[in-house]
């Protein structure tokens, strides 16, 4: 390897210098556009991941060229990496978006919207009466004012004489259990339209199905935030966690889930009334936040 000329060397005092150079244009850059309130209130993040200012509410900044990119790149945004990326980007209180409980994770994306956007934006729609579609235009901060109640996670319900308590799953949990369903699904389309015996037909089926219920416990196990047993000792660890809940009965997850739903009551649905243009039927459709268009820029 041809050797650095000593004209391109820097000595400690020229990296100094460097270092301590101010760039003029830094005023012109990014700035917070908008601030917001976690329906989570910080708590159930893991320790770390969020740096929590004295007013409570995070600062936002509208989405760099590069974080635009970044959402326009399929693979990124399958796996979740590219609104990990952007999410750091925008929100740099938030130091792990991995960790993001999934309760806040709509709330900060409408955030990074609005404040790269603005309030509105427009959508497409389908009568569920004449299926026609109507091009609609929705103002965001409607869902950033709902109330959000999840104090539900503060009581825990029992359970064989154990007092369990939940907490939200995390957007990594979550991002990886869609995309190991999504794999799933594509494998028992493959499988189904392969010309293999039936008996290794069944054999694939029946991986896939232990796949699918591991990670269905995973789940579970996941939504538990510590166990005290009736001897007063309370039980966080992780795999002591999921090993009992592999071993349990089913009347275990049946509570979780029953609790789980209880809480979500506390949480409104994102959903918009619309009036069709074509037929005048009145209909009622959910929000959806498919993050390959809902940072789609609509001028």
């Amino acid at each position: 390897m041809a050797e650095v000329p000593e004209s391109f060397s820097m000595n400690p005092e020229q990296i100094a210098q460097m270092q301590n150079k101010h760039n003029p244009l830094t005023k012109y850059m990014r700035q917070p556009a908008i601030y917001i309130k976690l329906p989570s209130q910080g708590n159930y993040w893991l320790q770390g991941s969020l740096e929590m200012p004295v007013s409570g509410e995070l600062p936002v900044m509208p989405m760099s060229t590069k974080d635009e990119i970044a959402l326009n790149t399929p693979d990124a945004l399958m796996n979740g990496q590219a609104v990990v990326d952007v999410i750091h980007s925008c929100v740099p209180n938030i130091k792990n978006a991995w960790a993001i409980p999934i309760t806040d994770l709509d709330t900060i994306l409408i955030g990074i919207r609005i404040a790269s956007y603005g309030e509105r934006m427009e959508y497409r729609s389908t009568c569920p009466s004449c299926e026609n579609t109507d091009d609609y235009e929705v103002d965001l901060r409607m869902f950033m004012d709902m109330p959000v109640d999840i104090s539900g996670y503060l009581t825990p319900f029992e359970y064989k004489g154990m007092q369990i308590y939940l907490r939200p799953n995390d957007y990594e949990s979550v991002n990886l259990q869609n995309l190991e369903q999504f794999e799933q699904q594509r494998m028992l389309t493959l499988i189904n339209n392969t010309d293999i015996d039936e008996a290794e037909k069944q054999q694939r089926f029946y991986s896939i199905f232990k796949t699918m219920t591991s990670y269905t416990v995973k789940n579970v196990s996941g939504t538990i935030l510590k166990i005290v047993t009736p001897e007063g000792e309370t039980v966080t660890d992780s795999d002591f966690i999921e090993d009992f809940v592999t071993n349990s009965e089913r009347q275990l997850f049946d509570q979780v889930k029953k609790k789980v739903d209880l809480v979500n009551q506390g949480i409104p649905d994102k959903s918009v009334k619309h009036t069709c243009q074509e037929c005048n039927h009145e209909y009622t459709s959910p929000f959806t936040f498919d993050q390959a268009s809902f940072f789609e820029y609509a001028s």
